[in-house]
């Protein structure tokens, strides 16, 4: 395995991750590797694709700690091989500052070497509001001094290995939309201005890196973010998830002062599109077909096709034997688009054809198919 840092020296201060969910995503990210010499850094353990094999929203409803726990034996399983790469977990808020140093163990343990917690206000499990969804306006940001505390929490833990702590910032997506002009204009500067000081604050509390956020489809808001920090710190490294803005050019947020360009959903997306194309006339008109299995039917009624091929490689079902073609177009499929995105010179757009719409995914997701 090698850290992000490491990944980040090695490449000249520029790497891209990749989503992964489970072993076929993270080998179809692991083994891209094209004919120039191009490949993905590493790989994003994504809270929103998660919870989508998991079945469950992606609302906090369990802890980064027990989401941890899931995915460590699907990291660890693979990380012999003759290229190595790095990964990052998404820790959603951090979790109970009394989990965060099992937390921190087990993300060692199985090689992740950047963690990323959002400073968004979080009552109680189950309440959290993905940054992509238009409510997100209902969830407002943390308070900085026990964001503060979450920050030194994880970096005392971490002392003594290379894992990087990452303070996320969701000033764009918190902010409310205004219908006059002049309120909008004055709006979008008090979030730019409000992102610039929490990350200063977050660095003086000890994170290692900053994750500036937004779900507008313009990369403006977040080229002025990198604009304006980097006038004033030219060393932080900078991660930016460009979901909505995928059109945009990589070499302009690079140049720009990215560091850390996340594609965070898009193998979920392809996985969930190419079984639908094999099975989703079947799970449609034949409602008895998982009638032996109350999870597995749920699945399919929801369209969640990620979580359901789960359920049929982990379940003995008479079912399963007939998706020999599924598993093979989905590992296809991700080879596909992994190469696409990898060679593409934009952020994330190449290989839409063989994707699910984000709005989509956040549907699916939404809907519980799986007991906690």
């Amino acid at each position: 395995m090698i850290s992000v840092r490491s990944a980040l020296r090695k490449s000249n201060g520029a790497i891209r991750l990749l989503e992964a969910h489970d072993r076929s995503s993270t080998k179809a990210i692991r083994d891209t590797n094209c004919t120039d010499g191009t490949y993905f850094e590493g790989i994003w353990i994504s809270g929103l694709t998660q919870t989508t094999y998991l079945g469950i929203p992606d609302t906090e409803i369990v802890s980064p700690l027990y989401r941890a726990i899931l995915q460590a034996t699907t990291i660890k399983t693979l990380w012999p091989s003759d290229r190595t790469i790095c990964a990052a977990f998404d820790a959603d808020s951090g979790g109970p500052l009394s989990d965060i140093p099992a937390l921190v163990a087990v993300l060692v343990t199985v090689g992740v070497s950047m963690v990323v917690i959002e400073d968004k206000e979080l009552k109680a499990p189950g309440k959290k509001v993905n940054s992509l969804l238009t409510a997100n306006g209902s969830q407002p940001q943390a308070d900085l001094a026990e964001f503060c505390k979450t920050i030194q929490t994880f970096k005392e833990c971490t002392q003594c290995s290379d894992l990087m702590v990452t303070a996320r910032i969701e000033s764009f997506n918190v902010r409310i939309t205004k219908d006059d002009p002049v309120e909008e204009a004055a709006s979008i500067k008090a979030s730019l201005e409000d992102a610039l000081s929490r990350a200063e604050i977050y660095t003086k509390a000890g994170a290692d890196a900053i994750m500036i956020h937004s779900k507008s489809e313009s990369p403006t808001e977040v080229l002025e973010f990198l604009k304006r920090f980097r006038e004033r710190d030219q060393v932080t490294p900078l991660v930016i998830v460009p979901t909505t803005y995928s059109t945009t050019p990589r070499e302009t947020l690079i140049d720009a002062g990215a560091n850390v360009i996340i594609y965070a959903n898009h193998l979920m997306r392809v996985k969930i599109k190419a079984v639908e194309e094999v099975m989703g006339y079947s799970c449609s008109s034949t409602p008895a077909l998982f009638a032996g299995d109350k999870e597995a039917a749920a699945c399919a009624e929801a369209g969640n096709y990620g979580c359901l091929m789960r359920i049929l490689l982990e379940k003995d079902l008479e079912v399963e034997k007939d998706f020999e073609i599924p598993r093979q177009l989905i590992e296809s499929r991700m080879n596909n688009v992994a190469g696409a995105l990898v060679m593409g010179t934009q952020s994330g757009c190449e290989a839409d054809f063989y994707m699910i719409s984000v709005e989509e995914l956040l549907k699916i997701n939404s809907i519980q198919v799986s007991i906690v």
